[in-house]
């Protein structure tokens, strides 16, 4: 007998080791898993084809001023600047056309600054941060170029929610991950994988409120590493664009609600919360892009008055919303011209909206509170944008602008009162897991299947008819099923802590 207890207590070290070592290589496996399924978007479609790429390349190329091998003054025009073809507007050739693939930039062979246009961040309409990291990988080769930034883009985004994720605590972790996790497919993949500063904006409105809103319940270095994290999530979501600064002043002043009895009990959490709001006004502020907020797009709708418009916005507003899950003609990726089947946004949608039913199973006044206010964004911030250009919904208001909101009323859902509420049967957990896996896998075929070949193909696998495709990379084929993977074991692992055991009965705060 004593034997045996020796035996026991000796081996139980060995065994603390091979867990630890069995946690970490599944955390660094399911980091790689969200990596590649993110690198499967980058390499999706070639350089030009996320929204508005014709402003946001130029103004990557032109981040560090004038340069004579990629951004040149234009005599006698100082609004302007020359940029190589790829890296402009009239690179973006397939544009409008989901017939149309790729290949047509092969006419572009010049890599000199030749086409010089007035559409660019040199004016400071936009923070300058997101420009001036991505304008380090600027180099004479514009889509090798595109796609590294792309890569790097997806790749802090994996650290920063790894990181938040290694730092709240257990029972607080699906914070980080599951809210984007649930609002992905298919804009949220596209928009974290590409060159498209709201990518920033969504990465610092998810990861912000929740960073501080555990940081006033933490201790010691948990506390502190959490407020530090919260001030670097601001600084991103601030640098992203006008509208992440808002995003960010928003989060913060959640928090300071929903906490508002800590505050003098935390007071290096509420010195934080304050540095990341006076970041946020003063990169909004000197932003010249907040004009948009204050007077309108520049178009307008003058055929109707006030009471029509806002009557015909508001009964449109869900487009906006489940856009973000590929419905519609405002659920389409690129330029709006990569349309998605329903069965995306109905897969997305039932995962989505069951998994805050089971949010709503438990709520308590301050989260009932933060969703009135989050629930109230939702409406508000498109209708003001709406309203301020005298424009409909469609025009110059797009699922992008809300998809921080929405990620942020996500994880508001999930909230409980000591950990979250999300707690599924086995076969919840997989028909989630699935509907999402299945869903990802649809749309990156079709995101990829309009550019190599325009959809007028219609084939499962990529074959030897491509039209377009990087020169260095994996097959389309090899990409497509890895990074369809990838989602699927990033899904599972992230739900995995949610799932009940057997025999198990739901309880809060256990994950």
């Amino acid at each position: 007998m004593s034997w045996a207890r020796g035996t026991a207590v000796s081996d139980a070290p060995d065994r603390t080791r091979s867990g630890t070592r069995r946690t970490v290589a599944l955390w660094l496996a399911t980091c790689l898993a969200g990596f590649v399924a993110l690198a499967g978007w980058s390499l999706a479609s070639p350089a030009g084809s996320s929204p508005d790429d014709d402003y946001h390349l130029a103004s990557i190329w032109c981040a560090q001023g004038i340069d004579q091998d990629s951004c040149r003054s234009v005599e006698g025009k100082p609004d302007e600047r020359a940029v190589p073809y790829l890296a402009s507007g009239a690179g973006i050739c397939y544009g409008g056309d989901f017939s149309a693939s790729g290949a047509c930039q092969d006419q572009f062979t010049s890599l000199e600054p030749e086409v010089t246009t007035s559409h660019g961040n040199w004016g400071g309409a936009y923070p300058p941060y997101f420009y001036a990291l991505m304008s380090v990988f600027v180099g004479t080769d514009v889509p090798t170029a595109v796609l590294t930034m792309r890569l790097v883009n997806s790749l802090l985004a994996v650290v920063l929610v790894a990181g938040l994720a290694a730092l709240l605590p257990r029972r607080r972790r699906a914070l980080a991950a599951v809210p984007l996790v649930l609002t992905a497919v298919p804009l949220s993949m596209s928009v974290l994988a590409s060159t498209n500063p709201s990518s920033w904006a969504v990465l610092g409105a998810a990861l912000l409120w929740p960073a501080l809103y555990v940081a006033y319940e933490a201790e010691g270095r948990r506390r502190l590493g959490l407020a530090a994290f919260a001030v670097l999530a601001a600084f991103i979501g601030s640098g992203s664009r006008a509208d992440g600064c808002l995003f960010v002043l928003m989060s913060v002043a959640l928090v300071l609600i929903l906490r508002v009895r800590h505050l003098r009990r935390a007071p290096l959490v509420t010195g934080a919360a304050l540095v990341c709001f006076a970041l946020a006004a003063a990169i909004f502020l000197s932003s010249g892009h907040a004009s948009a907020l204050t007077e309108g797009f520049g178009y307008t709708r003058p055929e109707l008055t006030d009471t029509q418009l806002l009557l015909i916005n508001l009964s449109s507003l869900p487009t906006l919303w489940l856009g973000v899950f590929g419905s519609g003609p405002l659920g389409r990726a690129g330029w709006l011209d990569t349309p998605f089947p329903p069965m995306i946004s109905m897969l997305t949608i039932a995962a989505w909206f069951g998994l805050l039913l089971q949010g709503w199973r438990q709520v308590f006044p301050a989260k009932l509170v933060g969703l009135g206010l989050v629930g109230a964004a939702l409406f508000v911030h498109p209708i003001y944008l709406l309203m301020q250009s005298h424009v409909l919904v469609g025009e110059g208001v797009q699922p992008r602008y809300v998809l921080p909101i929405l990620t942020i009323f996500t994880g508001l859902c999930l909230l409980g009162a000591r950990g979250v509420t999300l707690r599924l049967s086995p076969a919840a957990y997989w028909g989630v897991v699935a509907a999402l896996g299945l869903a990802h896998a649809v749309s990156l075929h079709i995101q990829m299947r309009r550019y190599v070949t325009g959809l007028d193909v219609s084939k499962i696998l990529f074959g030897d008819d491509l039209e377009w495709w990087w020169d260095s990379a994996p097959s389309a084929t090899t990409v497509w099923v890895l990074a369809s993977l990838g989602f699927v074991w990033l899904t599972a692992a992230v739900l995995r802590p949610t799932m009940l055991a057997p025999h198990e009965e739901p309880r809060e705060g256990r994950t």
